[in-house]
């Protein structure tokens, strides 16, 4: 019953900017230190985050970087089992933060007491940190670092207790789970060994209409014509895509995972697919993208791309909309003028309507697409860990030593639409579109009086 919990709070939407931690060593079933600091993240807070965890840029003055801090933490995570609450979110923090500051991974198993939950408190509507806590009587104060990490470490022990199993790692073999990893050349994600899907025997191949294009390099798979436009980019759109008729052996990032483009992801020009499968017919759900600058926020209305704003003015993003239950957004990166350092990717559900929520699709998922050929790169299925958010920021592409990345990000927030648009910058307007904000102050504001929900 030895481990360590740990819980990471970030001052923005980026991973690498951490600006508190909490640790909790656990021995033989019993609390036995706890540590708690504030980091310096050397980066913009943005007012919602602000809003989340109550910490400003004034606290973290002259509070040592992750980089000062990390020999003082290492050795409380080498050789552990840590665990954390949504640990893909955690770890992937740690990583960032020790990529950024070039140095190597400790070693050390992980284990996620919300997938866990998941497994084992089927009962609960919801398996976020606050829901759990108050199931097992845990006193919390949500977002406070130590709070937090306190918490997943006395989650684990009531787990541990149920079912009578002593051993974090016996327990989550007991549930199908295999750690995590985290070592010197890389890390393996916290996850259940797949299950392997009977064979089929093959479809037959259909052949393609007259004048209907059939994608380079993915035999038998047929794009339908792309839907007549109303304007004329500069860059024409593709041809819609049929998730049902495109190969699903592609990678499959998981949350916190960065690729380079033009090396992992070599495409000149890139299309965003973003697919849902909603459970309730009734719900109103659609992709778009912030155009931010260095500021963090978008300056002007036309930098916010979705369907009543379809293309920036450059002509580097463009929106379409080739299905009710996709939503495509096309990128000209190299293309975009320099003052947009990040293009933050957004999946929400239009309106406020009581009682709707992102917990009612049962698949969610963005693909990155070669969009001159049509073909699929990597996916991202964002939607797993959805319950009662409206909005969800799927990821963010972000210039990187004069290159361009993408992270994946699938962070959810209550308050859909307008609490994204205000956290961005602008004020949404009650039609659903959005209009500029008089200052970043308002934005703040706004985020303070009603505080969205970060992450689990």
């Amino acid at each position: 019953m030895d481990f360590t919990a740990i819980d990471f709070e970030t001052a923005n939407s980026s991973r690498s900017s951490a600006c508190a931690l909490g640790l909790v060593q656990v021995r033989e079933g019993v609390i036995t230190a706890e540590h708690a600091w504030l980091i310096d993240p050397q980066q913009r807070f943005d007012g919602m985050n602000i809003a989340i965890h109550g910490i400003t840029p004034s606290m973290v003055q002259g509070k040592p970087t992750f980089s000062e801090l990390w020999p003082t933490v290492e050795p409380l995570l080498q050789g552990e089992i840590v665990i954390a609450h949504n640990a893909s979110f955690d770890m992937s923090v740690l990583r960032y933060c020790l990529d950024d500051s070039s140095r190597s991974y400790p070693d050390f198993q992980y284990l996620c007491t919300y997938l866990l939950g998941k497994k084992m408190l089927q009962e609960l509507p919801s398996h976020k940190l606050n829901v759990v806590s108050e199931h097992f009587g845990i006193k919390l104060k949500h977002h406070d670092a130590l709070d937090d990490a306190r918490a997943s470490a006395l989650i684990l022990l009531k787990l541990m207790e149920q079912w009578q199993l002593f051993d974090p790692l016996q327990l989550a073999g007991s549930q199908g789970y295999k750690a995590g990893t985290m070592y010197a050349g890389g890390y393996t994600p916290f996850k259940a060994p797949p299950k392997k899907a009977p064979k089929k025997p093959p479809a037959p191949k259909a052949a393609a209409k007259p004048g209907t294009p059939v994608v380079s390099g993915m035999p038998d798979t047929v794009i339908p014509s792309a839907q007549p436009q109303e304007w004329s980019p500069a860059v024409p759109l593709p041809p819609a895509m049929n998730p049902s008729l495109v190969p699903q052996d592609i990678p499959e990032l998981i949350r916190g995972q960065r690729v380079d483009i033009g090396n992992n992801l070599s495409a000149s020009s890139l299309l965003v697919s973003v697919e849902w499968n909603p459970l309730e017919p009734s719900l109103e759900l659609d992709a778009s993208a912030f155009l931010l600058r260095d500021t963090g926020r978008c300056e002007q209305e036309l930098e916010f791309i979705f369907y009543g704003n379809i293309a920036d003015p450059s002509g580097s993003v463009l929106y379409s909309k080739p299905a009710p239950n996709a939503g495509h957004l096309i990128l000209q990166l190299s293309k975009l003028p320099v003052a947009i350092e990040r293009i933050v990717l957004a999946f929400t559900l239009y309106g406020e309507v009581p009682g709707q929520s992102l917990g009612q699709i049962d698949h969610a998922s963005a693909s990155l697409i070669d969009a001159k050929t049509g073909k699929r790169l990597a996916s991202f299925p964002f939607g797993q860990h959805l319950s009662l958010e409206t909005a969800v920021v799927i990821g963010e592409f972000y210039r990187y030593k004069d290159n361009w990345r993408f992270v994946t990000v699938g962070a959810g927030y209550e308050g859909g639409l307008r609490a994204l648009c205000n956290n961005y910058g602008l004020e949404a307007d009650p039609n659903g579109g959005a209009a500029e904000s008089e200052s970043a102050a308002t934005v703040e504001s706004a985020a303070k009086t009603s505080p969205p929900a970060h992450r689990l």
